[in-house]
Order: structure tokens, then sequence, then C-alpha cells
């Protein structure tokens, strides 16, 4: 080779093509595959991340519930469970513990403010009421009717602070004091409208039976429905 350089430089030639040719027979790995395992490693931290700081969120609201249902009465936030069919809504306990205080600011006594949530539930139900409603429009039956009268009808009548001030303000004197004195009434007569209630459904109940009964005698007559017993005496006749 060494007396034929031309020869050497041709052989050489054809070992860097012969190599060349060897890697691109090669198959290749696709686009992207080895930023792949970089990716999936990303997004599985995210989703450990997201679920960490969800399982802290529900941490700090389980806390911040425990805390409101220790200052309220015992039972009360049950009632409000119960009229939003169980649905957890967040904060549920914080905001019914913002109306509780709003509600007793109103009345002279605690136990004044608990017959009122008694009689009327929705006054501390987030879901219907709001601090500026019970502040708002207690503070426009003061000013129109005066502390004494206007404590009068949010006894007997606490579903007037779930209304706004400005509706309530819409009303006349007369108006007020009217639905006031029939809520009065209509909650003086729970129990006999309770007993009316109760009674008219057994009426009801009564008369369905008298008439399944009727209609049973009817089609046992036609012969359409029979008894057991009579069905018994039908095998005896046909055996003989």
């Amino acid at each position: 080779l060494l007396e034929y350089p031309g020869a050497l430089l041709e052989t050489v030639m054809l070992l860097l093509l012969s190599c060349s040719l060897s890697l691109l027979q090669q198959p290749r790995p696709p686009l992207g595959l080895g930023l792949r395992p970089a990716l999936l490693c990303g997004r599985r931290v995210a989703i450990v991340m997201a679920a960490d700081e969800a399982a802290a969120q529900r941490a700090e609201q389980a806390d911040r519930a425990a805390a409101a249902l220790a200052q309220l009465p015992p039972g009360l936030y049950n009632r409000v469970s119960f009229q939003s069919g169980g649905m957890k809504q967040a904060y549920a306990e914080e905001e019914c513990l913002v109306l509780w205080e709003a509600l007793k600011a109103c009345y002279p006594t605690e136990a004044d403010a608990l017959a009122a949530v008694d009689k009327n539930s929705m006054t501390v139900n987030p879901s219907m009421n709001s601090p500026s409603k019970i502040t708002e429009t207690h503070a426009l039956l003061v000013e129109r009717f005066g502390a004494g009268k206007a404590s009068e009808i949010i006894m007997q009548n606490p579903g007037i602070l779930t209304c706004t001030a400005a509706a309530v303000a819409a009303q006349s004197d007369d108006e007020i004091l009217g639905v006031t004195a029939l809520v009065a009434k209509v909650d003086e007569n729970k129990g006999k409208a309770r007993l009316l209630v109760l009674g008219g459904l057994l009426s009801l109940v009564s008369l369905a039976g008298t008439g399944l009964l009727a209609r049973r005698r009817d089609l046992r007559a036609r012969g359409v429905f029979r008894s057991s017993s009579e069905d018994e005496k039908l095998r005896r006749i046909r055996s003989n």
C-alpha cells in the first residue's frame, strides 16, 4: 500500500463509507424518547404535590369546622345541615357561626335567640341568609317601631330577619305587623294544624281501605276474584 498511495486512500475511503452505512442502517429511537421519562416524572411529581395540597386544605377545613362547631349551641348546626339535605359546603360551619353571632345580637338573651332559631332555622342557614340581612333589617325595625316593638316582631316572626332591609322598607307598618300577627297565629295553632293533617290522612286511608274492600266483594260476586277458602271449595268439587 505504501508503494501505491492512491490505493491507500481508496481503502480508507471505503472503510469510512462502510462505517457510515452501518450507522445509517441501525434503528433510530423515536423523536423525543429521551425526554419522555423526564416528562412522566414531572407529571407524577405534580400529581403528588396537588394531592398533598388538597389533603392539607381538607385538614385545615376540618380544623376550622371543629373550632366553629365548638362555639355553636349544641344541635344548632345539625338543623342547618338537615335543611341542606346533608350536602357539605366548604366553611359552612364558620358561616353558620357568623350568622348565629349576628342573630344573637338582635335578641335580649341567648335563650330568646335559640327560640327564634327553633321557629325558623333558616335565620342561621348560610344558603338562605346573610349577616347584612340580619343586622340591617333589625336596625330598620328598631328605627321604625322602636327597640321594644322591634324585639316583639322578631320574636314572633324571626323569618323577617331573612329578608333584605330594602324589601322590608317597601312594606308599610300595618303590613309588617299584619304578617307578624299571622305568623304568630299559625305558630300558636301548629299543634292543631298537625292534628288536622293527621286526621285527614287517616280519613283518606280509611276511605281507600273501604273502597278496596267494596271492590273485592264486587269481584268475588262476579267470580273474578275468589278467596283462598273458595278456591279450596272449588278444588274439592272438581275432584269429586
